[in-house]
């Protein structure tokens, strides 16, 4: 059972985390932050939830998703460089519209694109790294105990 305020930091933080991890994501590519500070952020988020709800609420409620998650960054990483090196615009990267959220302006680009991509390959691979961890370890429970041992004549036991 974990404890209370484990639990209210939970529903506290979880929420405030995984917005700032999509701030620091959205705005990344123009001003420090990007995808793979924001993924951070987000494990972080994830680990707390590990921590106050157990590793197998977690798993059951995102574990399907880790998996596609790697694949979905990698191919967003892997696409965006792609599209601009096909346009000779690699360095520089293709611009899109722009367009306000609250004061953050976000440029549809494929720098965007590419932050989004390594933000779900570096998430994927730190909550899976996460939800191994916090896994028993199988051979710690192999071993049966057995009887304990009679006390002898010299830890001060009967003869």
């Amino acid at each position: 059972m974990t404890e209370l305020y484990l639990r209210l930091l939970d529903r506290v933080l979880t929420p405030v985390l995984l917005v700032l991890a999509i701030y620091l994501m959205l705005r990344g590519h123009n001003q420090p932050g990007g995808g793979f500070i924001a993924a951070l952020m987000a494990a972080t988020a994830f680990q707390l939830q590990i921590m106050s709800r157990g590793s197998d609420v977690v798993r059951k409620a995102i574990g399907r998703y880790v998996q596609p998650g790697i694949g979905v960054g990698l191919l967003l990483a892997v696409g965006s460089a792609c599209v601009g090196l096909l346009s000779n615009n690699f360095f520089r990267g293709m611009w899109g519209p722009s367009f306000y959220l609250g004061s953050l302006d976000v440029k549809i680009s494929t720098p965007l694109f590419f932050d989004a991509g390594v933000f779900f390959t570096v998430l994927g691979f730190s909550v899976s790294y996460l939800l191994g961890l916090s896994e028993a370890a199988p051979e710690f429970f192999e071993e049966e105990p057995g009887p304990a041992p009679a006390p002898s004549q010299q830890d001060g036991g009967a003869a």
